[in-house]
């Protein structure tokens, strides 16, 4: 016995037939019994179809939230990476700009080794040297009025010869100290970058875990999706079938009965007329 299930695509086995139609027992059947099979199978479809439907929404549901979480978090690493790495770039760009002020004054001053402050030591040691020397004088030698006002102007001299020459180096060492201060700012703001850098780095890794986690999510997301649309579509046109199919059973199939005329007495299917009023607006659109 030749099998057809081809040509009747398993509807009669779903009325209720064990085993699939010969051609010759196909032929008998009437338009009336095959709109009952095909309804009987749209029904049993329209029933199938919302539980899945509903599995399907809470899936969607679901992966969306998963999707948008992983994506927020995502977008809030991103944020404080932006931020880290323009606190790391200003600090770099405010070192360099002090260092470069630094380098600046030290071309300025002359180089000179040794003293670090304006009045150092063995200046002062110097200076009281010559004092003491002078007042060792003044104890030891019997001199007039005259000698001693010589060497007691001689002491104001020195004394003054010493703190001119102090406050001549004093604008010369707070370049130096304003310099040792630039570069200390300078080294300071190096360091903040570099945290930040490494904080932006340690984020970095930790950003690449939540982009593949919302690219998954993503990917489940969509899918979820297009499964939904698709039972959604296929409730729709189980519904369509199913007012198609009531209203031939109920009022007859004088409209399919119409076509199949046609098409016997040599005009043209259906499919073959939808595909020419196609091709007719296909060409009026390219007139135009």
């Amino acid at each position: 016995m030749m099998l057809n299930k081809g040509m009747t695509g398993g509807l009669l086995v779903v009325a209720g037939w064990g085993q699939y139609m010969t051609p010759e027992e196909l032929l008998a059947i009437t338009p009336e019994f095959l709109g009952k099979a095909i309804l009987h199978r749209r029904e049993r479809l329209a029933a199938e179809i919302p539980e899945q439907l509903d599995a399907r929404s809470d899936e969607l549901t679901e992966a969306a939230a998963m999707a948008r979480s992983a994506k927020a978090k995502r977008d809030d690493v991103n944020k404080k990476v932006a931020s880290l790495k323009k606190e790391r770039n200003d600090a770099q760009a405010k070192a360099k700009k002090l260092f470069m002020e630094a380098n600046a004054i030290r071309e300025s001053i002359p180089q000179q080794k040794g003293d670090t402050v304006p009045e150092p030591e063995w200046a002062k040691d110097r200076l009281q040297q010559r004092l003491d020397a002078l007042d060792l004088s003044l104890q030891t030698n019997w001199g007039t009025h005259v000698d001693e006002r010589t060497t007691l102007n001689e002491m104001k001299n020195l004394i003054r010869a010493h703190e001119e020459w102090v406050d001549s180096r004093k604008e010369k060492f707070a370049e130096i100290n304003n310099m040792k201060e630039l570069r200390e700012k300078a080294k300071q703001l190096l360091e903040t970058a570099d945290k930040a850098h490494q904080a932006m780095v340690q984020l970095h890794d930790e950003n690449q875990i939540f982009h593949d986690t919302y690219i998954e999510n993503e990917r489940k997301r969509k899918h979820a999706d297009a499964r939904t649309t698709r039972l959604a579509q296929a409730l729709d046109e189980s519904q369509q079938g199913i007012d198609f199919w009531s209203n031939c059973i109920e009022h007859g199939f004088h409209g399919l009965m119409l076509d199949a005329q046609r098409v016997r007495e040599g005009g043209k299917s259906t499919r073959a007329l939808a595909r020419e009023r196609r091709e007719q607006q296909e060409q009026g659109g390219e007139e135009e």
